[in-house]
């Protein structure tokens, strides 16, 4: 008996997000300091559906049909204590979060190979009209 290649049934693939560009005055508003060059909260939105769309393709190419496409979130905060001389009511601080999409997660399953089968006994096919099933006379039988 020859050896199979095995195939998963189920075949995942994570896409990552990638962080927009930053371009013109978004980039000039940091400082004199050198700017970042990508945002640090802003997801490229078009660039991940463009990601994700090669993947489900490369996916369905493989024989794989999408079940579901599930996004990663992930979060940054900061925070500051403000210390006063002492009194309650001249302490403080402030904090902050934000959570963005960090890609997308997507489970494929794969599609069963179709085979030709034999049509079930009685059923005629479009061209068995050049070979129809022949008649059984009822009238003969009983």
């Amino acid at each position: 008996m020859p050896l199979t290649e095995y195939k998963p049934m189920n075949k995942v693939v994570y896409v990552p997000a990638h962080f927009q560009q930053l371009a013109g005055k978004a980039a000039d508003a940091w400082s004199k300091k050198k700017s970042p060059k990508e945002s640090d909260a802003m997801v490229d939105g078009e660039r991940l559906s463009q990601d994700t769309a090669a993947a489900v393709e490369a996916l369905n190419a493989e024989g794989y049909e999408v079940q579901s496409i599930m996004p990663i979130t992930s979060g940054n905060y900061n925070f500051a204590q403000i210390h006063g001389s002492g009194s309650v009511f001249e302490s403080g601080g402030y904090g902050y979060g934000y959570s963005f999409t960090q890609g997308v997660t997507i489970i494929g399953r794969r599609i069963a190979e179709q085979t030709q089968s034999a049509p079930e006994p009685g059923l005629q096919e479009e061209d068995d009209e050049l070979n129809p099933l022949p008649l059984i006379d009822q009238e003969s039988e009983n």
